[in-house]
């Protein structure tokens, strides 16, 4: 009997017991789930009695972080923070979740909810001077922002405001490793200071975007994994990834790899990191992008880094990024030698032009059909004034005939050609999936645009030309 006793006590030790008490709540499934990057998975579930109440037990630790418990009947949630302490209890009222919460057994969540009780507090002294606002822009739409009286409701608002961020400091100096405190912290953005001014008087114009960049992870402890597992860090990833680096490959991959050595030392974060970012670009709209994911599955998925992806999935990435390499914005386009319509061959890399347009298409495709005489339209007007030549590939070898037909329907003067046996692989070294596709060469046949539409071509070869000279 002592002996049970005692191994219960140490499963609890090392388990979670956590009790709610939800007056209001209706018997029915209650689900407890827990953020991760962007998305939120389910991690347990279990009935609510009567009384509104009910447990989540188990002799396993939760994964700390933030949960989120979602009630029955109408999926009403609150959350709840999974610290080292996993034996607590939390009661509350079902319409009033965050006002009526008292915590017994966890001072994380005991704080917690006095912040979000006090963020209430804060957030019911601005509504009636944000709606002053609303009603002195209803009156004067134009000059509103000049009034006394708006700009008495902004020092307001403003105090408001900062009385948060003093909370919020002093949260952060009084319980350091707080998982509200690494939340609050990284949910900072870096304080900028003024630029410099030289002794000419000029101000560098891009010191204040190098200063907010090459700090923007500062406040981030990448030693925590728990903060994967709060709402904060996949918002503060893909910002920077998108939207504060230049969106230029290399850029990117300059920064991706930077930000990657950050998080050597949390498991958590190297694993989430590397697969957003890898999956992000690997389906990028934006031309060239293709460079980061290539550079991203090489350097973590086919070295071996890439712990959570099995073998097969290792595999599948690998020969992507191989295929993708060799397509790449900035790399001399591979060479195709191939027959054209009088069985002599052509030579894509000896083609003289300035500009080489590398057409893959099909006679019989419908898409191609409406894309295939906005190609003829512009060869034929701009040709010998931006010196451009079109390798046009027929990519279905069975419809000789009709490709034949095509061309001399619709004189097609440039180089048309097809390879039938496939022995140059063209498939496969330009990622020929489906047509038509555009690729763009310049004079030394280097790639400097992939599946392009023909109306922007000319912008693109112009922009290209003035870029060049």
């Amino acid at each position: 009997m002592l002996l049970g006793s005692i191994s219960t006590l140490f499963a609890q030790d090392k388990g979670h017991n956590i009790e709610f008490n939800i007056e209001g709540c209706k018997t029915g499934n209650v689900v407890l789930a827990y953020y991760y990057g962007n998305k939120q998975y389910i991690k347990d579930s279990t009935k609510v009695d009567n009384s509104g109440k009910f447990v989540f037990k188990n002799d396993e630790a939760l994964d700390q972080g933030i949960y989120i418990v979602v009630l029955p009947p109408d999926n009403k949630y609150f959350e709840v923070i999974i610290d080292g302490d996993q034996q607590f209890s939390m009661n509350t009222k079902y319409d009033t979740p965050v006002k009526s919460m008292t915590v017994t057994g966890n001072e994380e969540n005991a704080r917690f909810y006095t912040y979000l009780q006090f963020l209430n507090g804060q957030k019911k002294k601005s509504e009636p001077l944000s709606a002053q606002i609303k009603e002195l822009e209803a009156a004067d739409s134009l000059g509103f922002r000049d009034s006394p009286e708006f700009k008495k409701i902004q020092v307001k608002l403003t105090d408001i405001d900062q009385e948060v961020k003093d909370y919020k400091n002093k949260f952060i100096t009084d319980f350091p490793q707080a998982l509200m405190s690494k939340v609050f912290l990284a949910s900072k953005d870096p304080e900028v200071p003024d630029p410099p001014v030289a002794e000419d008087g000029t101000i560098d114009s891009t010191f204040t975007w190098r200063y907010f960049k090459n700090h923007y992870w500062d406040n981030v402890d990448f030693s925590d994994d728990r903060i994967i597992r709060t709402p904060v860090f996949h918002s503060k990833l893909e910002r920077f990834m998108t939207k504060t680096i230049y969106q230029i490959p290399d850029s990117v991959i300059k920064e991706a790899t930077l930000l990657v050595d950050k998080t050597l030392k949390s498991k958590e974060l190297f694993k989430y990191t590397v697969f957003w970012i890898t999956s992000y670009f690997e389906t990028s709209k934006q031309m060239g992008m293709d460079a980061v994911f290539v550079h991203m599955a090489q350097n973590y998925y086919v070295t071996g880094q890439a712990f959570w992806a099995d073998s097969t999935t290792v595999a599948k990435i690998g020969e992507r990024a191989q295929k993708l390499s060799y397509s790449l914005i900035g790399n001399v386009a591979p060479n195709l030698i191939m027959n054209d319509t009088a069985g002599k061959i052509q030579i894509l890399h000896a083609i003289p032009a300035d500009y080489t347009i590398a057409y893959f298409w099909d006679p019989t495709c419908g898409h191609c059909k409406k894309v295939t005489p906005k190609v003829k339209e512009f060869y034929d007007k701009f040709k010998d004034e931006l010196s451009v030549e079109v390798y046009g590939v027929n990519t279905n070898a069975k419809e000789h005939d009709e490709w034949i037909k095509y061309i001399n329907e619709n004189t097609l003067d440039w180089i048309n050609v097809e390879d039938p046996e496939q022995k140059t692989a063209y498939k496969y070294l330009y990622d020929i999936y489906s047509t038509p596709v555009i690729y763009l060469l310049d004079k030394d046949k280097k790639m400097i645009a992939k599946r392009i539409g023909a109306e922007d071509l000319e912008n693109f070869i112009r922009h290209h030309k003035k870029k060049s000279s």
